[in-house]
């Protein structure tokens, strides 16, 4: 299994990609806008269902998810760079190796995995289409109040953890 992971994770076009002078600064540009849409536009939503900023119909927010989905896949693609190309240009080993020895980098992992499955739960338990239904100034029902929380932790920690990743290397 080891094997098959290392050889997975060995992509010599992205490594290559990733060693020119300009890729790393673009990445990391795009990475923050993805993470501005994705955490923005998310963030709002999540906080007006715990009830801050009342006035806010649900549903004006929801138009702009489409948005924080396009962010998502910004910071999807730009980590992806980022993880297949840092073990060859910086370290020299294979992106397996840093993904195992990186601590923080796995709990970034791990909080998207969790925030997957949050968002997964928001969909699956019909909690979306009870959150459609609120107007401005409703009360989002507790099980929606829970998944905000979760989401918005989640989010954050993926930041903590993403900006601690250095670090750990």
């Amino acid at each position: 299994m080891t094997a098959f992971a290392r050889y997975w994770l060995k992509w010599p076009s992205i490594e290559h990609v990733m060693s020119k002078d300009w890729a790393w600064p673009t990445a990391e540009t795009f990475h923050f806008v993805g993470l501005c849409l994705l955490f923005g536009i998310v963030g709002l939503y999540d906080l007006r269902m715990l009830g801050f900023g009342k006035g806010l119909p649900l549903s004006a927010l929801k138009r702009l998810l489409p948005w924080g989905v396009f962010g998502f896949v910004l910071c999807l693609v730009t980590g992806l760079g980022f993880t297949l190309g840092i073990g060859a240009n910086l370290y020299g080993d294979n992106a397996y190796d840093v993904i195992r020895r990186d601590v923080y980098l796995q709990l970034k992992l791990l909080f998207m995995a969790i925030a997957g499955l949050n968002l997964l739960a928001f969909y699956l338990t019909g909690t979306d289409k009870v959150v459609d239904r609120l107007g401005a100034y409703d009360e989002a029902p507790p099980l929606a109040k829970t998944i905000a929380g979760i989401s918005l932790v989640s989010w954050t920690a993926v930041i903590v953890f993403g900006r601690l990743i250095p670090v750990g290397l």
